[in-house]
């Protein structure tokens, strides 16, 4: 940590020196990005857009303590604000190519086509896509979600259990209805 607080230091007085730090995080973000936007151009510009208004704004970032500088909870917030916009002016929704295994109550394995999944995934609000998002595909943990969104950690853990089970009753019902 003491690296990158000095990275972060010269980068503020040098933005040459901001290439570490854009080395560090990059893959991070893009990640991040990339599970909310599966098109690359898109991604791609949200992701440059993130890394140029961090490094314009460099000034204004401030460390949290002497042993957490919160640098990649700033990105994060910065990327999560620009998903928000773009999804926000072209009223996208998420799209994300892939096979889930659902458990049913009765214990029957299945494998879900993310189609499904992805029904309700869109019908939930941007904070709730960023809380299922930075939890299951960038499997960050509930404290560092809870930097991210400035929600205790507590708050965290109820609202994405809430969530699941939401999304659960939905598939479920769903699941029903379709071999009915």
């Amino acid at each position: 940590m003491d690296r990158e607080r000095e990275m972060i230091i010269n980068a503020k007085k040098d933005i040459n020196q901001f290439d570490y730090l854009y080395s560090k995080y990059y893959p991070k973000i893009n990640n991040f990005v990339h599970y909310r936007v599966n098109e690359e151009s898109v991604s791609n510009e949200i992701v440059s857009n993130v890394f140029f208004k961090a490094m314009k704004r460099l000034s204004i970032f401030r460390f949290y303590d002497s042993r957490n500088c919160g640098f990649s909870s700033w990105l994060y917030r910065i990327a999560i604000n620009e998903l928000n916009q773009y999804f926000r002016n072209r009223k996208r929704d998420k799209e994300i190519k892939k096979n889930f295994e659902w458990n049913l109550p009765a214990g029957e394995l299945i494998k879900l086509d993310f189609s499904l999944i992805e029904k309700f995934m869109i019908e939930l609000n941007t904070s709730e896509q960023n809380l299922i998002t930075l939890r299951f595909y960038e499997k960050l943990s509930y404290a560092e979600i809870g930097e991210i969104l400035k929600k205790k950690e507590g708050a965290v853990k109820v609202q994405t259990h809430r969530l699941l089970k939401k999304l659960r009753e939905k598939i479920e019902k769903e699941i029903s209805n379709e071999r009915s």
